[in-house]
């Protein structure tokens, strides 16, 4: 029968403490990439639909809340920047107002994307074509950034974690 023999408590200490500081460190770049992400002003399954092409779908599931919740000034911003990313002016500016009317201000939506709704709808209304869609959103490069950073910073502290247990425990690699 083997006998196992456990680390002394001193290992036991010298283990833990790269364990913990690693799992700080990993706290801090997920707490500062999700910060870092953009609030989307549309709610999830639409805005999953929108990211995915289907604009249609996105308009029925808007529709069917609008019927349910007429009220509902964030269901109506959110008709409003799908009709305009399909290109129908007419009735995203109609739902914009409706959206203005029951929520003054847009509290609920970022500035920076009403902002932009705003202009493209002004830019039509002058007669000038939409401008064509900028790069990538730098809140969503920042965060996927983060999201390397951390996840290679994260597989260095498990390697050298491991090494430093072989080489301290006497066990072999070959």
């Amino acid at each position: 029968m083997a006998t196992v023999t456990r680390p002394a408590p001193e290992r036991r200490r010298t283990v833990c403490l790269p364990a913990t500081v690693l799992a700080v460190v990993c706290a801090v770049v997920l707490q500062v990439a999700v910060a870092a992400a953009p609030a989307s002003p549309l709610p999830a399954p639409v805005a999953g639909l929108v990211q995915s092409g289907h604009l249609d779908e996105a308009r029925r599931w808007l529709d069917g809340e609008l019927r349910v919740h007429p009220q509902d000034a964030r269901a109506h911003y959110a008709e409003a920047q799908v009709l305009a990313q399909q290109g129908l002016f007419g009735p995203a500016r109609d739902e914009l107002a409706a959206a203005r009317r029951l929520a003054p201000g847009l509290p609920f939506a970022p500035a920076d994307s009403v902002r932009a709704l705003d202009q493209e709808l002004q830019r039509l209304d002058s007669g000038r074509a939409p401008a064509p869609a900028g790069g990538a959103d730098p809140g969503l490069v920042w965060s996927l950034l983060l999201a390397v950073a951390g996840g290679g910073l994260f597989a260095w502290a498990l390697m050298r974690l491991a090494r430093q247990t072989s080489v301290s425990t006497g066990v072999s690699k070959r």
